[in-house]
């Protein structure tokens, strides 16, 4: 891990904290399907690989819904609104912040009795929990409580095995009320279950306290090569029935496993209420469920499944999800009967949208009949394109309202098995003081039959590139070439744009530079002609200047690293920089989207095109909405305030609006603070210059809150001991101002 080494024993700021844009997230602006019906949720952000559970965030007594993206890690929290029988949801992001960072996999599970849900969650080859402390007054609460979840075999204690891509079972499988675990073991060929002995140690539900009872579950095994299931496997270790008691380990130890399965994910439910677990399986390479009958009459009595439906359910339209799909029973309709969702659980070769299948459950919670009802389940209520929203805003009909086209990095295509990229067109069909987007169609101009360049990853900029008084189009695409759409539409009419060349310089040489490019057209050494500054997968900036005249474009390279500008974070190569010009009163303000998802706001740019830009801020007022950030920035209804759309790795986009424009750069009052030691381990003291109390809120590099104390007292200690190691950015607030520092915790 990466650490950034400051030297000395404390850090020193007098610093006039930059007046930053305040962006918050509205959903003011509403958003058509079509020209009747809107969308509920539609800056949601999308949803690409989703899991699911319940948890009541408002303590109304109806079940809500806790999606986990493992596209970007991202939680996603949505309360039920309409009633019992019901299926409205109401995206609330308010409740996400309660929740701890988590990676791969998480699921909701009540381990302790409490009838607050607790997480379980992936980490480096096992899992960890975290305990929810909340109550209905405070709202929920997240300290970890196990950091490796732990399993004993023979006589030993081990950590419990679990895979970043598969799903577990976290259930109570013996009907003892504590919690146990089925999961895939190491070879990935039979389900292994670690037996929670709590009430038989304690006679609670409240611990964690796993032996390892059987490495073969169910006496099933999957082919190492296929979704195959051979039940009653007894001839291969461990399924052979070599056990001394019917649920102990194999006295011989751990053998070969031979062939290794990829990855599986695992429901485990009573599927006919006789008492014993039946199961669902998903696999990493087909797009069927496949549910498997337990034949046994009682738990822990080693019994096998009996029989196997390999299109599951049956009964109703079966799932059919590329690839790797994984169920979750959940209460979608708050009737207090569990639901079945299916989502994918890989990122490779799998559907990004209409990824969310949901079936009713018309039978019992226990003996349940899934009936189909959609497969874009939440996706329906919201703008999802795909994979890697990138939004942009242009008038395309010349009413002098800017629309919306929201482009993707990728979309598969479930008929070719292909990605491919589409840009969606969504019409402002408001006015002037109050826009509404209409969706008009999923394929703007037609562009995805114009074979233009690698078919993925098209980004498009517009602007007045021939001085005839209309937008024309550069468009980056994955391969990292641009190309040019003359608009021969003509000005206050809609845009055309039919043929196209590949953008090139001065000399006609293509303008490329490896992967990715994500251009914009500004005048940005204010000349009186459009020049095109192209950001890069690297995280930097390529500019090009216009040497020609307004109505013949002849670009000029001058650098490929425009103000020192550079994106890739201090872990990575990549930086995915999407820029975003604004002229703020006469001077221009940059605005970068980054693969991390953070913001990189810079200023300091006029007549400075050949030094460095001034890096005011890497996470711009902490946003962070999952990874692949990508802004489109514009006053929609001339409120002087900035209305922000940014898309992310999910394929959907979110909506801000920014404090007043005219405020935007003004330096704040002065405030000093000493901030030691830096770097820290367990605590920090920060002294100020002011006696008035502070609100201190730490951050962590993506952007996302982790730790905050309101009303501090200067000189006084911050416990820091529960933050991982890593870089965090420390925001330090008071009437005084407000002053941004970065901390390094190592141990």
């Amino acid at each position: 891990m990466y650490y950034r080494i400051l030297f000395g024993l404390f850090l020193f700021s007098g610093i006039q904290a930059v007046g930053q844009f305040g962006f918050e997230r509205t959903h003011a602006i509403q958003v058509k399907s079509d020209l009747t019906d809107f969308y509920d949720n539609a800056w949601a952000g999308g949803l690409d690989y989703a899991q699911f559970s319940n948890i009541d965030f408002n303590f109304d007594g109806e079940n809500d819904l806790f999606v986990f993206d493992r596209t970007c890690d991202k939680v996603l929290t949505f309360l039920h609104t309409g009633g019992a029988g019901s299926d409205e949801y109401e995206y609330a992001p308010e409740y996400e912040d309660v929740f701890p960072e988590m990676q791969s996999w998480a699921l909701l599970v009540d381990y302790n009795c409490d009838g607050m849900p607790d997480i379980f969650t992936y980490t480096l080859g096992t899992a960890k929990v975290f305990k929810n402390v909340g109550n209905s007054t405070d709202g929920h609460e997240f300290v970890e409580e196990a950091p490796y979840l732990r399993t004993t075999t023979w006589t030993s204690e081990v950590f419990m095995y679990f895979a970043s891509n598969d799903i577990p079972a976290i259930v109570d499988v013996d009907g003892d009320d504590d919690i146990d675990v089925l999961t895939f073991g190491v070879g990935g060929l039979s389900v292994e279950y670690h037996k929670n002995m709590s009430m038989e140690t304690y006679g609670v539900c409240d611990s964690l306290l796993f032996v390892t009872e059987n490495l073969c579950w169910g006496r099933f095994r999957e082919s190492g090569a296929t979704n195959e299931v051979t039940l009653w496997d007894t001839l291969v270790y461990p399924c052979d029935g070599s056990y001394p008691t019917p649920e102990s380990w194999h006295p011989g130890g751990l053998v070969e496993h031979g062939d290794r399965h990829a990855g599986s994910t695992v429901l485990a439910l009573d599927l006919d209420d006789d008492g014993v677990m039946d199961m669902i399986l998903g696999d990493v390479s087909y797009n069927n469920l496949v549910m498997l009958m337990n034949s046994g009459v009682a738990p822990n009595m080693n019994s096998g499944m009996e029989s196997q439906d390999l299109a599951y359910p049956s009964s109703s339209i079966p799932v059919d999800l590329e690839i790797m799909p994984a169920a979750f029973h959940v209460d979608v309709d708050a009737d207090g009967i569990r639901d079945l969702v299916v989502g994918t659980n890989t990122s490779i070769g799998a559907m990004n949208h209409n990824s969310v299948w949901y079936y009713n459950n018309s039978g019992a919670d226990l003996s349940p009949d899934f009936d189909y009802q959609q497969n874009d389940f939440l996706q329906d209520e919201m703008i999802e394109t795909g994979s890697g929203a990138l939004p942009v805003l242009f008038d395309h009909n010349g009413d002098g309202l800017k629309d919306l086209i929201v482009s993707q990095h990728q979309r598969y295509n479930d008929v070719t098995g292909l990605y491919e990229c589409r840009m969606f067109y969504f019409e402002n069909t408001g006015t002037a003081a109050l826009p509404e987007f209409t969706f008009v169609s999923e394929d703007y101009q037609n562009f995805s039959l114009l074979g233009v360049g690698s078919g993925l990853s098209y980004y498009p900029a517009f602007g007045d590139l021939d001085n005839d008084g209309d937008e024309d189009m550069i468009v980056g695409d994955y391969h990292g070439y641009c190309y040019y759409f003359e608009n021969t539409g003509g000005a206050g009419s809609p845009a055309l744009f039919t043929t196209f060349d590949t953008l090139r310089n001065s000399a006609g040489e293509p303008i490329f530079n490896s992967t990715y490019a994500y251009p914009a057209i500004v005048d940005l050494d204010r000349d009186g002609d459009n020049d095109v500054v192209i950001g890069r997968r690297t995280g930097l900036l390529q500019y090009y200047e216009n040497t020609g005249s307004a109505s013949a474009m002849q670009l000029e390279f001058q650098t490929g690293n425009l103000g020192g500008v550079d994106v890739s974070e201090y872990w990575s190569i990549e930086g995915q920089a999407v820029p975003v010009f604004l002229d703020i009163e006469g001077e221009y303000h940059l605005v970068l989207g980054s693969k991390s998802g953070a913001l990189h706001y810079y200023d300091d740019i006029d007549a400075n095109l050949a030094g460095d830009f001034n890096l005011v801020d890497s996470t711009l007022d902490n946003l962070w909405i999952g990874t692949w950030s990508a802004p489109a920035i514009y006053d929609l209804n001339g409120d002087d305030k900035f209305d922000m759309i940014l898309g992310n790795q999910r394929g959907g986009v979110s909506l801000f609006s920014s404090g007043s424009i005219s405020q935007i750069g003004i330096p704040e009052e002065s405030m000093e603070i000493t901030l030691y030691p830096n770097p820290a381990s367990n605590e920090i003291v920060i002294n100020t210059n002011t006696a008035e109390a502070l609100n201190v809120r730490f951050f962590a590099l993506e952007g996302k809150e982790v730790n905050s104390v309101n009303g501090y007292s200067s000189g006084a200690p911050i416990d820091i001991s529960q933050l991982s190691d890593g870089v965090y950015t420390i925001m330090i607030s008071s009437g005084s101002g407000v002053v941004s520092e970065k901390l390094t915790i190592v141990r």
